[in-house]
């Protein structure tokens, strides 16, 4: 019973570590690519607006 105890337990903090995906963005760093749909639901990259400044509101309707 102990060992299963500990294997939960270090599955936890080994699933809660900070994954390096996760890496914080800081002022004038570079977005990633990324895609996004807009109000009619056309796709468009991020490098499409390439030189440009890019403002993205995310909000949601409860």
């Amino acid at each position: 019973m102990k060992a299963k105890a500990l294997l939960v337990v270090l599955l936890m903090v080994l699933l809660s570590a900070p994954s390096a995906a996760l890496a914080v963005l800081n002022v004038g760093d570079q977005a990633t690519e990324f895609n996004i749909p807009d109000t009619a639901w056309v796709n468009h990259q991020l490098t499409e607006f390439r030189g440009r400044v890019v403002m993205i509101l995310f909000w949601q309707q409860w």
